[in-house]
């Protein structure tokens, strides 16, 4: 027996990305990006790599070059959406959609930022912008954040964006030669306020 979908996936929901809240202006990596990233992520190795897995595998400009060119390509498939997070046109950060199940309109939303832009409120911008944009132009239905216990500042801006602690996660994440565990939120289309 047949069954016809109530929902279509659209045909091109990360093309031509550019998300812009005054000052801050999330857009898609470029190949031409991987210097500044490599230093950014380098600069920050010590504190990122405490939550990070991916962080002891960036360790050269060719490093981060393999890495846009992977989410180009993730982006291109329509799995994932990674952005640059940019300040005066200058990288602080990335953000993005991770792990999209078009069939279950899903996705898991990550971010990190640099300590120098960090406590301006930029993450939190970014993820509200990221998160009307998945549930608005792109169609989604759930958004779901994993942060680490202990990672405090990460768990502060899902609840400062209304996400709800679902539960937790028993040593889900591997970083640094041992296991953490997770917290899970979630934030449904219909719970997403834009200007809260």
């Amino acid at each position: 027996m047949a069954t016809s979908r109530a929902w279509e996936t659209p045909a091109f929901p990360f093309e031509r990305v550019d998300i812009r809240d005054r000052e801050l202006w999330l857009r898609p990596l470029l190949a031409a990006d991987a210097l500044a990233l490599f230093r950014l992520i380098d600069a920050e190795r010590a504190r990122l790599g405490r939550w990070l897995p991916w962080v002891e595998e960036t360790r050269t400009e060719r490093d981060s070059a393999r890495f846009i060119a992977d989410a180009t390509e993730e982006r291109r498939r329509r799995r994932s959406l990674v952005l640059a997070m940019c300040v005066e046109s200058a990288i602080v950060g990335t953000i993005g959609l991770h792990y999209v199940e078009w069939f279950d309109r899903s996705a898991e939303l990550g971010y990190w930022i640099g300590s120098s832009a960090e406590g301006r409120g930029y993450v939190t911008r970014a993820a509200r912008a990221v998160i009307g944009f998945a549930f608005g132009t792109v169609g989604l239905h759930r958004i779901v954040v994993r942060c680490a216990v202990g990672n405090e500042r990460s768990c502060r801006v899902a609840e400062r964006l209304g996400l709800r602690r679902e539960g937790l996660l028993r040593e889900a994440h591997y970083v640094g030669g041992k296991f953490l565990d997770q917290y899970s939120y979630a934030m449904l289309r219909h719970e997403f306020v834009a200007d809260r």
